[in-house]
């Protein structure tokens, strides 16, 4: 076994520092060529820009607050329920259905009161 890895060594090692070697100086032969730019004939005018949208109004704003703080207070719960949950069952054995679908409802409930927040 120690003879067929030598040999196979020998034989291995020579030949990929010859690729190796091979392969630089066929980059280093090659001259770095800079990309041409181009740049594009027809450029459209600045009125063809999309609009940008406008800010939500207060109207809006106060029924997305209402909204977040009702969503907040759910999800409060949600978690609440969620550590009772937790301490009740052993969850290094096992995990409910109902635990984990718990835990997508706390999900979904956070993503929406981000895109609330955010909009």
């Amino acid at each position: 076994m120690q003879g067929e890895r030598r040999s196979f060594l020998r034989l291995f090692v020579p030949g990929a520092i010859f690729a190796g070697a091979a392969l630089l100086d066929a980059q280093a032969a090659k001259p770095d060529r800079q990309p041409s730019r181009q740049f594009p004939q027809d450029v459209p005018p600045q009125s063809a820009l999309p609009p940008v949208p406008k800010p939500p109004s207060k109207v809006q704003l106060k029924k997305n607050q209402r909204e977040i703080k009702r969503d907040v207070d759910r999800l409060f719960s949600l978690a609440q329920d969620l550590k009772e949950e937790a301490g009740k069952t052993d969850t290094v054995m096992v995990l409910s259905v109902a635990f984990v679908q718990k835990t997508e409802e706390i999900e979904k409930l956070a993503k929406k009161i981000r895109d609330l927040a955010r909009d």
